[in-house]
């Protein structure tokens, strides 16, 4: 039986759909094979990372949480690519002996190809998987504790993998009032003497263990939570500590920004 021209442009067209949809679906199952998340959401290799560090041994005003909860969020939005790891890290008196993230996933794709993926979908599991336990990890409700290691909770931090990206951000809200008895505080009657003997005053108390952290290629943000019951002197102390704290950052991305949240 012979076919006529136009039969076999028919053909030619039928063979062709057929060609392109069989090329798509083996796309997607390969997509699917090679990229396929593990359980924490991340595809390898990650290579950047963010960490939000909270200070949660003081309670603190409805208008301070909120704020912290809104700059997180937003720098996820805004600055966090697909494929980062974001972790968040609570610190409390027990930090010193169990410090483990409350939150640590890489942010999902939320776009992605129609022909072969739904938007839908994608959404529900960027929402239900990622932004809504990140947003309840960051509104964990602070309490009163009987020390503040703060300063301890970012040296371990900078010595896991969590800051050992090609490229990382570090976001801490706290009021940076270092407070560990027996080792040091801001506090009275242990509080550091004067503004020029902090630095000094801490490195003694780290006798035997890493006296710093050291970053590569970190942007560090301050969130400072304002304490307006403490003295002047206390108030020097922290402003002088905490750039040197900050200081051992090489790389090109580095930058070290302070800044206040809102509350007293």
């Amino acid at each position: 039986m012979a076919f006529s021209k136009k039969d076999k442009q028919g053909f030619g067209l039928i063979a062709g759909a057929l060609l392109i949809a069989l090329t798509l679906v083996v796309a997607k199952f390969q997509s699917e094979k090679s990229l396929k998340p593990d359980a924490s959401g991340c595809i390898s290799p990650v290579t950047a990372g963010t960490v939000f560090v909270i200070d949660n041994t003081e309670t603190v005003s409805q208008q301070t949480r909120d704020e912290i909860v809104a700059r997180a969020l937003a720098h996820v939005e805004h600055k966090v690519q697909a494929n980062e790891r974001v972790t968040v890290f609570s610190v409390t008196d027990v930090s010193r002996q169990n410090l483990v993230p409350v939150f640590s996933r890489c942010k999902p794709q939320r776009e992605g190809n129609r022909l072969v993926e739904s938007p839908r979908l994608l959404e529900k599991n960027f929402k239900a998987k990622f932004h809504e336990p990140l947003g309840k990890a960051l509104s964990t409700i602070s309490s009163d504790s009987k020390e503040s290691p703060v300063a301890q909770a970012i040296i371990d931090i900078s010595l896991t993998q969590y800051l050992r990206n090609k490229k990382n951000s570090l976001m801490v809200f706290s009021d940076m009032l270092e407070h560990v008895p027996g080792k040091f505080t801001m506090y009275p009657p242990q509080a550091c003497r004067d503004q020029q003997s902090t630095v000094k005053a801490f490195r003694e108390s780290r006798n035997g263990a890493r006296e710093r952290p050291t970053f590569v290629n970190t942007s560090v943000s301050l969130n400072i939570i304002p304490r307006t019951q403490v003295s002047r002197a206390t108030l020097a102390c922290r402003d002088q500590l905490w750039p040197w704290f900050f200081g051992d950052n090489q790389g090109p991305d580095v930058s070290f920004t302070p800044d206040f949240l809102p509350g007293y």
